[in-house]
């Protein structure tokens, strides 16, 4: 696991050692084990790198044998020794055993479509010598990031966001259609970063650029599919526990000791529990908490840390620690920080680069299974509210809708699209909220959400034949999981941790899209499934029905059943009760301070009302929303300032 930085330019690039090595340095980070150059005059390359596989040999950038190719690789590749074996039974002498070796020999044999052949995490930049052009490759899930800036003569990428800023050749423009999206859905979804000129490569995605084009291309797409497998309940299960199996298996592939991140949820404990088998050798378990107990899940860890005898480490945060912390984990991101325990995350990174380089995470496993039930399960209302629209008269249509679940918080009788049904049920501010707090001239700027509503509108219509109810988990697989996968990966290379997340393997999505919606969520029973009519999803979600159902059953064969059937709580951090106290004074003195109201995004009134007028929310939405404000003004003053 590394990174690395460069700049590609057809018709040649000013090269000044110095301030590439400068600039590599920021991502020291990522790779503090050893460092590596290359330069010609059309491109400029930096490394950092952790080492994994291969400590000894495994250094970069690395070119090919036939010199035609040069690469900077970040990932893993956990299929690379069979790779190996299929490189030297074509008579080809390797130099080394690492995995970097592998992919770009397979490559320069085989040719770009290789890329199909191999699983693993990565982002990797090929430079071709012959064809003076650059690929920017990025995994299927998008586990590792690579961001980029074009301009007429050249292309400037990295690792991380901030090389790109401090290369003074990417000027520092805010992108407020971002900063919307942001405020929506907690994260910028297809409107480019928080940076107008930067971009990142997407998900099974390569774009290339050399002395005529500019080009991008999908090599791989998610699996849309609503033919189904036909197997028997214990057939379904014996798969999918053999798959997952295998592939964590193949991420336990490591030169070093690997730990586990260990949170007492069913998804860590599962993977935790596997590890247990297939690792001979002791192993560490990590943890983190609030100094709260409604909001430490820290018993449930040690429960599975004394089932698979490991060391366990839980790190404890309070509001001081969060308050002190907040501003410099901004800094490191070089974006708003997009769920509000990524202080906690990153400070639980700090403790577990002191024992460990590498960690098993179990991130994907709810977007796949279908673990947020009461946003995934949502089709069963929608249905409702269509059937509704198509078969009950308009004046009576409200007094039946209210009677089918909706309510003040979600008036159904508004909704002309299932589209509108999941802005408003997926949405932290609402579209009208959110236009009450930004000023007069940053809506004209973003034309009151229009690239948003046209993201999204592309993104329906591309599924408009999949079924109602599996719409919204498809998409948690293809965009949600994107704000998770960018928060681990910042986070534990901030402290040269790499973090892999096996439950985003491609196969087991492939896999999981052809399981049916009913091993997902189950009703408990026909009366549960009845009763769920005169109620929303929100009520609903594993009370009368069972989410993640497939994994649940699957992980009693390795877990205490008050972990497998253990309600979600997701590392909620207690924002409402520290806005009680010292984190309000903190949210004041920022929002409310005169660079804030000077740089103009907010309407000062609606931002004092949100902070003196406490809103009775559930999951803390009051405090996140005062959260998403500092965000965005602290991440202004760092970056934009």
């Amino acid at each position: 696991m590394c990174g690395f930085y460069g700049i590609f330019s057809p018709t040649g690039t000013n090269f000044d050692k110095g301030k590439l090595e400068n600039i590599t340095n920021l991502i020291h980070h990522r790779g503090p084990d050893d460092t590596g150059y290359f330069t010609n005059q059309n491109i400029s390359l930096g490394f950092k790198r952790l080492s994994i596989i291969d400590i000894k040999n495994g250094k970069q950038p690395l070119t090919s044998q036939n010199k035609r190719y040069v690469i900077v690789f970040n990932g893993e590749i956990y299929n690379y020794k069979k790779l190996r074996e299929k490189l030297i039974s074509k008579n080809l002498y390797l130099q080394t055993n690492s995995d970097t070796e592998v992919l770009l020999e397979s490559i320069a044999n085989f040719g770009l479509d290789f890329i199909k052949e191999i699983n693993g995490m990565f982002a990797f930049a090929l430079y071709d010598k012959e064809d003076n052009c650059i690929y920017l490759f990025r995994d299927r899930l998008g586990i590792k990031p690579i961001f980029f800036s074009l301009n007429k003569k050249q292309i400037i990428f990295s690792s991380e966001i901030k090389p790109l800023i401090s290369s003074g050749l990417v000027s520092k423009e805010i992108n407020f259609n971002a900063i919307s999206s942001y405020f929506s859905f907690r994260f910028n979804y297809g409107v480019g970063n928080f940076f107008k000129n930067i971009h990142s490569v997407e998900p099974g995605q390569f774009v290339k650029l050399d002395s005529k084009n500019f080009t991008k291309k999908k090599y791989w797409h998610y699996p849309l599919n609503n033919e189904k497998f036909n197997l028997s309940e214990e057939s379904l299960i014996e798969k999918c526990g053999k798959l997952i199996e295998d592939v964590t298996s193949e991420h336990l592939v490591s030169d070093v000791p690997i730990g586990s991140l260990l949170s007492g949820g069913l998804d860590s404990s599962l993977l935790t529990s596997i590890m247990s088998k297939k690792n001979d050798k002791k192993f560490r378990t990590f943890s983190a908490s609030f100094d709260d107990i409604d909001y430490d899940e820290n018993k449930f860890s040690k429960i599975i840390s004394e089932k698979v005898k490991s060391d366990h480490l839980n790190v404890v945060l309070n509001s001081s620690d969060y308050e002190n912390k907040l501003n410099n984990t901004i800094i490191h991101s070089a974006s708003p920080l997009s769920i509000p325990h990524e202080i906690a995350l990153n400070s639980l990174f700090d403790q577990i680069s002191k024992y460990t380089k590498v960690v098993i995470s179990g991130e994907g496993a709810d977007e796949m299974f279908g673990g947020y039930g009461r946003v995934q399960s949502s089709g069963f209302d929608y249905e409702k509210i269509k059937f509704v629209k198509k078969f009950v008269p308009q004046n009576l249509q409200s007094s039946i809708l209210k009677l089918f679940g909706s309510n003040e918080e979600f008036d159904w009788n508004k909704y002309q699209s299932q589209m509108d049904h999941f802005f408003d049920i997926y949405k932290w501010f609402s579209f009208e909220e959110k236009m009450g707090i930004l000023n007069n001239e940053i809506k004209d700027d973003i034309k009151y959400d229009a690239e948003i509503k046209k993201f999204w509108s592309n993104e329906f219509e591309q599924i408009q034949d999949l079924d109602i109810k599996e719409k919204i988990i498809f998409l948690f697989q293809k965009h949600h999981l994107q704000c998770l996968l960018h928060r681990l990966d910042i986070h534990s290379m901030a402290h040269s941790v790499e973090a892999r997340v096996p439950f985003c393997d491609h196969r087991i999505i492939e896999f999981v899209n052809k399981v049916p919606y009913s091993m997902k969520f189950k009703w408990k029973s026909s009366y549960h499934k009845f009763i769920s009519i005169f109620d929303n999803s929100f009520n609903n979600s594993e009370k009368n029905d069972i989410s993640k159902y497939l994994l649940r059953k699957l992980s009693l064969k390795y877990l205490p059943k008050e972990i497998s059937y253990k309600k979600k709580l997701g590392f909620p951090v207690p924002l409402d009760k520290w806005l009680g106290g010292s984190f309000l004074i903190y949210a004041k003195e920022i929002l409310l301070d005169q660079k804030t109201l000077n740089r103009g995004i907010f309407k000062t009134t609606q931002v004092e009302n949100l902070l003196n007028n406490k809103e009775k929310l559930s999951y803390d939405f009051w405090g996140k929303k005062i959260w998403m404000l500092i965000n965005v003004e602290l991440w202004a003053r760092n970056f934009i300032d």
